[in-house]
């Protein structure tokens, strides 16, 4: 009867190393899952930070020119007065040519409020085009706080699932030693019994013999390391 009850836990035991090292697989699949998931969002990182940068640069770009054209108008503009305020004081000296000299000087006063507005709009724009950047680049330093915390999150989940298997190595290695152990101690009770039985000696040997075998097998059904004194 203890025999079968070994047995039992023996076959009790390779079910259980066999449900770990199943657990020990599953693990390593789900650490390898995480580590490929962390790749691809540092991928995906590096890519977005690429065409922020473009952005970035192409936004540069435009200020700059948009810069270029409001210094050019403002000279433009600027001529153009110091042109008006010449002929204003050419009018006095060639009132023959009043008629011509004014339509002139309509004409250039129509072309100076149109690059005015147009400075208008460009500083409308530049101003657009500056709160945008500053936007963006706030968008892109959160979306880089969200992705080292999303970083961080995946290094901790990498570390406890590293954890778990470390964990489950040991169970399974704890359980490899119980079941050699068993094992030995099932080899030992067999060699003890077929002894009891080739046994041809006095009663009292007989009764001592049975009670040692009796203690022994109760000795390993309970996982007492002794009983193998007593036995011996």
């Amino acid at each position: 009867m203890s025999l079968k009850v070994a047995r039992a836990e023996k076959d009790q035991l390779e079910l259980s190393c066999i449900e770990l090292k199943q657990e020990l697989l599953k693990a390593n699949s789900e650490i390898q899952h995480i580590q490929n998931m962390l790749s691809k969002v540092e991928k995906e990182c590096g890519y977005l930070k690429e065409i922020c940068d473009q952005q970035a640069e192409q936004l540069n770009q435009t200020s700059l020119q948009f810069q270029e054209k409001t210094s050019e108008s403002d000279a433009e503009i600027k001529d153009m007065k110091e042109t008006i305020f010449e002929l204003e004081d050419q009018v006095e000296q060639h009132r023959a040519v009043k008629l011509h000299n004014n339509q002139l000087i309509s004409e250039l006063e129509s072309n100076v409020m149109k690059l005015e507005e147009q400075k208008l709009d460009l500083e409308r724009q530049l101003k657009t085009l500056t709160k945008q950047i500053k936007e963006e680049t706030e968008e892109w330093r959160r979306f880089q706080a969200d992705l080292q915390t999303a970083v961080v999150v995946a290094n901790d989940i990498k570390c406890e699932a590293q954890q778990e298997l470390r964990t489950v190595k040991r169970k399974l290695l704890e359980e490899e030693e119980k079941n050699a152990k068993l094992q030995k101690e099932l080899g030992a009770v067999q060699g003890n019994s077929r002894q009891v039985r080739t046994s041809r000696k006095a009663p009292s040997d007989k009764r001592k013999t049975s009670s040692d075998c009796l203690h022994s097998l109760s000795d390993c059904a309970n996982g007492d390391p002794l009983g193998r004194v007593r036995m011996t």
